[in-house]
Protein backbone atom coordinates (compact mmCIF):
# COMPACT_ATOMS: atom_id res chain seq x y z
CA UNK A 1 0.00 0.00 0.00
CA UNK A 2 0.88 3.34 -0.67
CA UNK A 3 0.79 5.37 2.77
CA UNK A 4 0.90 9.36 3.05
CA UNK A 5 1.30 10.50 5.96
CA UNK A 6 1.20 14.06 7.67
CA UNK A 7 3.81 15.48 9.59
CA UNK A 8 3.23 17.50 12.54
CA UNK A 9 -0.27 16.36 15.03
CA UNK A 10 0.72 12.41 13.21
CA UNK A 11 4.29 11.93 13.35
CA UNK A 12 5.20 14.31 15.51
CA UNK A 13 3.58 17.13 17.94
CA UNK A 14 4.87 20.59 18.26
CA UNK A 15 3.83 22.50 20.87
CA UNK A 16 2.84 26.59 20.90
CA UNK A 17 4.96 28.25 19.49
CA UNK A 18 4.44 31.48 21.69
CA UNK A 19 5.51 29.28 25.10
CA UNK A 20 8.67 30.17 23.99
CA UNK A 21 8.12 34.10 23.26
CA UNK A 22 10.90 35.01 25.53
CA UNK A 23 13.68 33.68 23.58
CA UNK A 24 12.99 36.54 21.10
CA UNK A 25 11.67 38.97 23.85
CA UNK A 26 8.43 39.57 22.56
CA UNK A 27 5.48 39.55 23.87
CA UNK A 28 3.87 36.34 23.18
CA UNK A 29 -0.07 37.94 22.90
CA UNK A 30 1.46 39.66 19.93
CA UNK A 31 -1.28 39.43 16.71
CA UNK A 32 0.07 38.54 14.34
CA UNK A 33 2.64 36.56 16.38
CA UNK A 34 5.98 37.35 14.64
CA UNK A 35 6.95 33.40 14.93
CA UNK A 36 4.07 32.24 13.25
CA UNK A 37 4.79 34.93 9.91
CA UNK A 38 8.19 33.83 9.55
CA UNK A 39 7.21 30.39 9.56
CA UNK A 40 4.44 30.60 7.04
CA UNK A 41 7.18 32.74 4.96
CA UNK A 42 9.10 29.64 4.85
CA UNK A 43 6.53 27.41 4.62
CA UNK A 44 4.62 28.86 1.82
CA UNK A 45 8.14 29.45 -0.11
CA UNK A 46 8.32 33.01 0.08
CA UNK A 47 11.66 32.72 1.66
CA UNK A 48 13.72 29.40 0.51
CA UNK A 49 16.04 28.54 3.11
CA UNK A 50 17.09 28.52 7.13
CA UNK A 51 18.93 31.47 6.74
CA UNK A 52 16.08 33.69 4.97
CA UNK A 53 13.60 32.41 8.02
CA UNK A 54 16.03 33.46 10.47
CA UNK A 55 16.45 36.81 8.83
CA UNK A 56 12.79 37.47 8.59
CA UNK A 57 11.83 36.49 12.22
CA UNK A 58 15.30 38.61 13.43
CA UNK A 59 13.44 41.29 11.22
CA UNK A 60 10.08 41.15 12.81
CA UNK A 61 11.31 41.05 16.22
CA UNK A 62 14.65 42.67 16.94
CA UNK A 63 15.86 39.42 18.36
CA UNK A 64 19.74 38.05 17.16
CA UNK A 65 20.68 36.25 14.84
CA UNK A 66 21.79 33.80 17.79
CA UNK A 67 18.44 34.20 19.55
CA UNK A 68 16.78 33.48 16.70
CA UNK A 69 18.77 30.17 15.43
CA UNK A 70 17.83 28.96 19.78
CA UNK A 71 14.19 29.40 18.87
CA UNK A 72 13.99 27.66 15.88
CA UNK A 73 15.77 24.83 17.72
CA UNK A 74 13.86 24.83 20.69
CA UNK A 75 10.98 24.75 18.61
CA UNK A 76 10.32 23.56 15.25
CA UNK A 77 13.51 21.30 15.61
CA UNK A 78 12.39 19.76 18.70
CA UNK A 79 8.97 18.40 18.79
CA UNK A 80 7.81 15.80 20.79
CA UNK A 81 8.03 12.39 19.29
CA UNK A 82 7.00 9.34 20.47
CA UNK A 83 10.21 6.63 20.46
CA UNK A 84 6.85 4.00 19.49
CA UNK A 85 6.65 6.58 16.79
CA UNK A 86 9.73 5.88 15.30
CA UNK A 87 8.72 1.90 15.92
CA UNK A 88 5.51 1.86 14.14
CA UNK A 89 7.50 3.85 10.79
CA UNK A 90 9.85 1.39 10.57
CA UNK A 91 7.73 -1.57 10.67
CA UNK A 92 5.43 0.46 7.92
CA UNK A 93 8.38 1.07 5.58
CA UNK A 94 8.91 -3.04 5.68
CA UNK A 95 6.03 -3.56 4.13
CA UNK A 96 4.64 -0.58 2.58
CA UNK A 97 5.62 2.75 0.56
CA UNK A 98 5.77 5.76 2.58
CA UNK A 99 5.44 9.57 1.67
CA UNK A 100 5.74 12.15 4.01
CA UNK A 101 3.32 15.07 3.00
CA UNK A 102 3.27 18.12 5.06
CA UNK A 103 3.18 22.07 5.22
CA UNK A 104 6.28 22.39 6.74
CA UNK A 105 9.97 23.41 5.67
CA UNK A 106 12.08 20.34 4.11
CA UNK A 107 15.49 20.89 5.45
CA UNK A 108 13.76 20.88 9.59
CA UNK A 109 11.63 18.04 8.41
CA UNK A 110 14.81 16.57 6.88
CA UNK A 111 16.61 17.66 10.36
CA UNK A 112 13.95 16.01 13.02
CA UNK A 113 13.06 12.47 10.96
CA UNK A 114 17.18 12.21 10.34
CA UNK A 115 17.83 12.97 14.44
CA UNK A 116 15.59 10.36 15.07
CA UNK A 117 17.14 7.47 12.54
CA UNK A 118 13.56 7.57 10.10
CA UNK A 119 14.25 9.94 7.74
CA UNK A 120 15.10 6.22 5.30
CA UNK A 121 11.42 5.43 6.01
CA UNK A 122 10.02 7.07 2.93
CA UNK A 123 10.39 7.35 -0.17
CA UNK A 124 9.98 10.95 -1.14
CA UNK A 125 9.38 13.94 1.32
CA UNK A 126 6.66 16.50 -0.06
CA UNK A 127 6.62 19.79 1.99
CA UNK A 128 4.70 22.82 1.10
CA UNK A 129 8.03 25.16 1.41
CA UNK A 130 9.58 23.18 -1.98
CA UNK A 131 5.44 23.03 -3.63
CA UNK A 132 5.21 26.98 -2.98
CA UNK A 133 1.40 25.94 -2.47
CA UNK A 134 0.18 24.49 1.47
CA UNK A 135 -2.61 22.23 1.64
CA UNK A 136 -5.14 21.83 0.78
CA UNK A 137 -3.60 23.24 -2.32
CA UNK A 138 -4.11 20.30 -4.89
CA UNK A 139 -0.24 20.26 -5.95
CA UNK A 140 0.86 18.55 -3.15
CA UNK A 141 -1.39 15.70 -3.53
CA UNK A 142 -0.63 15.02 -7.00
CA UNK A 143 3.08 14.92 -6.07
CA UNK A 144 2.40 12.43 -3.31
CA UNK A 145 0.17 10.26 -5.78
CA UNK A 146 2.40 6.95 -6.91
CA UNK A 147 3.29 6.62 -10.14
CA UNK A 148 1.30 3.22 -10.41
CA UNK A 149 -2.14 2.05 -9.52
CA UNK A 150 -1.23 1.18 -5.81
CA UNK A 151 -3.77 1.95 -3.39
CA UNK A 152 -3.42 4.67 -1.25
CA UNK A 153 -4.27 6.03 2.16
CA UNK A 154 -3.64 9.24 3.54
CA UNK A 155 -3.15 9.53 7.52
CA UNK A 156 -4.04 12.89 8.94
CA UNK A 157 -5.44 14.65 12.08
CA UNK A 158 -6.65 17.37 10.17
CA UNK A 159 -10.28 15.83 7.97
CA UNK A 160 -11.11 19.20 6.85
CA UNK A 161 -7.71 20.90 5.52
CA UNK A 162 -6.06 18.07 4.57
CA UNK A 163 -8.36 15.03 4.06
CA UNK A 164 -11.07 15.67 2.39
CA UNK A 165 -9.11 17.08 -0.53
CA UNK A 166 -7.30 13.85 -0.29
CA UNK A 167 -11.04 12.06 -1.05
CA UNK A 168 -11.57 13.78 -4.56
CA UNK A 169 -7.78 12.21 -5.75
CA UNK A 170 -8.91 9.09 -4.13
CA UNK A 171 -6.98 8.59 -1.73
CA UNK A 172 -8.64 6.49 1.41
CA UNK A 173 -9.19 8.76 4.72
CA UNK A 174 -7.69 7.68 7.92
CA UNK A 175 -8.20 10.39 10.36
CA UNK A 176 -6.31 10.80 14.30
CA UNK A 177 -9.23 12.09 15.87
CA UNK A 178 -9.31 15.43 17.22
CA UNK A 179 -11.54 16.56 19.84
CA UNK A 180 -11.24 20.16 18.46
CA UNK A 181 -12.39 18.76 14.51
CA UNK A 182 -15.20 18.02 13.45
CA UNK A 183 -15.16 16.37 10.29
CA UNK A 184 -17.28 17.65 7.36
CA UNK A 185 -17.92 13.76 6.76
CA UNK A 186 -17.41 10.61 7.54
CA UNK A 187 -13.68 9.77 7.28
CA UNK A 188 -13.26 6.01 5.86
CA UNK A 189 -10.99 5.34 9.16
CA UNK A 190 -11.20 7.10 12.59
CA UNK A 191 -8.09 6.00 14.79
CA UNK A 192 -7.02 7.67 17.98
CA UNK A 193 -3.51 7.01 17.68
CA UNK A 194 -0.49 6.70 15.05
CA UNK A 195 0.26 3.25 16.52
CA UNK A 196 -3.25 1.94 15.56
CA UNK A 197 -2.14 2.21 11.93
CA UNK A 198 -0.98 -0.90 11.83
CA UNK A 199 -3.56 -2.86 12.48
CA UNK A 200 -5.36 -0.79 9.98
CA UNK A 201 -3.24 -1.19 7.14
CA UNK A 202 -2.48 -5.30 8.34
CA UNK A 203 -6.32 -6.23 7.95
CA UNK A 204 -6.65 -3.59 5.02
CA UNK A 205 -9.56 -2.17 7.38
CA UNK A 206 -10.03 0.72 4.70
CA UNK A 207 -13.53 0.00 3.01
CA UNK A 208 -15.10 3.80 2.42
CA UNK A 209 -17.29 4.49 5.77
CA UNK A 210 -19.60 7.00 4.55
Amino acid sequence: MHLVLDYGGVIVEHGDERDHADILGVDPETEPYPGWLAYFAFRDGLVQSTAGYLDVLSTLTGASREACRTYLETTWLSPAFPEEHVEVLRELAADHTLVLFSNMARPWVETVLSEHGVVDCFEDLVVSSELRRSKPHPRGYVEALPDDDASVAFVSDEYNEDLLMGETFGMRSIWVEQDDETPYREPDVRISAFSELLDVVSTDDLSPGR
